[in-house]
């Protein structure tokens, strides 16, 4: 299963939820056919995009209170429904439990193991778990991220990490 969202609140008094995509593209909507929520199957009725907010009308979910029990839930999709990759991209659900690797001059080091992506618009922000503790990072394109599946890898430019790195105290 991969997430492709969460639902954030209702939306009005038929049901509708309105949903923070968790996708570079939050038009893949349109081609779904069904989300899991809770590894329940919920049929999706429609789907409207505006700005970068999806909104979902889901089968079976026909009031506010319905809808409202649905609130922080994620979204998730079989992986057969998922859209092909280009080169360099990967899914969110993919790096967690991956090694982060930072590279350098010096040569490759492993920094410890992602935790969690939170996404919150500008920048997902990725939790890693590390010897000296927790850290945190926005994932920016200066970081050049390269992802190796079969090893479960994610290296990331060393300067460039420093540079946005926060470490819990």
């Amino acid at each position: 299963m991969i997430t492709v969202g969460q639902i954030t609140k209702p939306q009005g008094v038929r049901g509708e939820v309105k949903v923070r995509p968790m996708t570079n593209d939050p038009s893949r909507f349109y081609v779904l056919k069904a989300v899991y929520i809770d590894n329940v199957a919920y049929k999706l009725s429609a789907v409207r995009v505006s700005g970068g907010d999806v909104y979902l009308k889901l089968a079976g979910i026909d009031d506010r209170n319905a809808a409202e029990t649905l609130r922080n839930k994620l979204l998730q999709i079989d992986r057969a429904a998922a859209v092909a990759l280009d080169d360099g991209e990967f899914f969110i659900d993919d790096v967690v439990g991956a090694t982060l690797v930072s590279k350098s001059a010096d040569g490759c080091q492993s920094i410890g193991t992602v935790k969690s992506v939170q996404s919150f618009g500008a920048a997902d922000v990725f939790t890693v778990a590390t010897e000296r503790g927790e850290m945190t990072f926005a994932f920016i394109k200066a970081l050049n991220a390269e992802y190796d599946e079969d090893k479960r890898e994610l290296t990331v430019d060393g300067d460039r990490l420093r540079e946005v790195a926060v470490y819990e105290d």
